[in-house]
């Protein structure tokens, strides 16, 4: 057969195969999800050397020696809440923007280091935001694999007044926010910056429904993820919105068990936080709703464990009456110290309530555990076992504090300006008149 015949037939062109990329896309997510942030984060007291460093490099036009990591870690340092605004920095900020612009299609590492500061550096509006969102819009289609899902998912992410606002509309409306704005691209959804912004959106879309379990769940899920560390920016806005809905009515003991148990795992119990930043930023009537829900669960948790161990036909009556000054809003606040035999206990037949804090009884009697209660101008201790009830007025300088981390029963018993009875006759009516 000739040529020309040969070519005037037709034939079938088969396209090369290539091998599957899909196991390449997985081992590139799996890169990724370990170390989702593609910029080393400085020390902040090497920050201020490193911007005047490159500083003056960028004065000199001296670039012998530089690295990329040097060039990124200064841009964290540069574009930060404290250096940002600094006037004497504007000209090395409107270098790396121009360099942002001239990047060449190699320079992959450099944009994808700079579209993170902007993420991590974004404010709605700022002069830097604007700097960095207009540079990165420019050579948008140049930066690499790190940010391409979410570019091509949100491109909105480079508005540099309203990102925040979009972004909280969509989060929104998604069952799972952790996993579905990993979905669009953001590998660390709690990060600073822009998400900041959106989470503080975000609660206040959602506060109106924090009523109803399901929405508490979602709310919690994205404030602690599996696996994740809670949220701590914010943090304050959140507890408010979980707490504010039962301002005027109350949870069942179900729904009231459930937000004690994550908001002390989450953010720790706000009686013995001490300066806590956190709660010191909820403000005083949402945080005396905790304080009196962790007072219920620390009188439960005593009389639950003592229960266990106190064989006394005595016992049932003491915890009937502790119990019912608690229904009856009597009790103000709280404690708990448990010898070492009831802590072990504790651990074994209430190991729902293990996120709860509770106190050591240090003293002689080994066996003797103590709940430390606040009602009006009282303090109230009452023991297992054969101890009796001890009520101090709460002005005096001899009345054992609430929250301590130990206790000695035996000092307790000697301390002066303390009102006691056995727990024998009408105990309760006595005590009813002291407090």
């Amino acid at each position: 057969m000739k040529l020309s015949e040969r070519l005037g037939k037709p034939f079938e062109v088969r396209a090369p195969t290539f091998p599957s990329l899909a196991n390449l896309a997985s081992a590139a997510e799996r890169i990724f999800q370990r170390w989702p942030n593609v910029v080393v984060k400085p020390q902040e007291r090497d920050r201020d050397a490193m911007v005047d460093a490159m500083r003056l490099r960028f004065e000199r036009n001296d670039w012998s020696g530089v690295t990329m990591a040097d060039v990124t870690s200064a841009a964290v340092a540069l574009f930060d809440n404290e250096r940002r605004s600094r006037e004497k920095l504007a000209e090395l900020r409107q270098f790396y923007c121009d360099e942002i612009v001239s990047s060449g299609p190699r320079r992959t590492t450099f944009l994808n280091a700079m579209f993170a500061v902007y993420l991590e550096s974004y404010v709605p509006g700022a002069p830097h935001t604007i700097a960095l969102a207009h540079a990165l819009g420019q050579v948008r289609r140049k930066i690499g694999a790190q940010w391409a899902t979410l570019l091509a998912s949100f491109p909105a992410c480079l508005d540099p007044k309203n990102a925040h606002v979009s972004l909280s509309e969509r989060m929104a409306q998604m069952k799972s926010p952790w996993d579905e704005l990993r979905g669009l691209g953001l590998r660390s959804p709690h990060a600073p910056g822009l998400m900041d912004h959106v989470h503080l959106l975000f609660v206040e879309r959602t506060a109106a429904t924090l009523n109803e379990r399901s929405a508490i769940d979602r709310f919690i899920g994205w404030l602690q993820p599996e696996g994740q560390s809670a949220r701590a920016s914010g943090s304050a806005e959140a507890i408010s919105a979980l707490l504010a809905p039962w301002a005027y009515e109350n949870p069942t003991e179900g729904d009231k068990h459930y937000l004690v148990k994550w908001l002390t795992t989450m953010y720790g119990d706000p009686r013995v936080c001490g300066d806590n930043a956190i709660w010191a930023g909820v403000p005083e009537n949402l945080r005396a709703i905790m304080e009196r829900w962790l007072t219920g669960e620390n009188i439960r948790f005593f009389l639950d464990v003592v229960s266990a161990v106190e064989t006394s036909h005595m016992w049932e009556p003491r915890n009937k009456f502790w119990l019912g000054l608690h229904e009856q809003g009597r009790i103000d606040a709280a404690w708990v110290a448990f010898s070492d035999d009831a802590a072990e206990l504790a651990k074994t037949i209430a190991t729902d309530n293990e996120f709860l804090r509770f106190g050591r009884q240090v003293g002689t009697r080994e066996k003797t555990s103590l709940l430390i209660l606040r009602i009006g101008n009282r303090i109230v201790i009452e023991g297992s076992h054969n101890y009796k009830v001890y009520v101090f007025h709460n002005g005096s300088r001899h009345a054992p504090k609430l929250y301590e981390a130990s206790y000695d029963c035996n000092a307790i018993r000697l301390l002066t300006g303390s009102w006691s009875i056995r727990h024998s006759g009408d105990w309760q009516g006595r005590v009813l008149e002291q407090i």
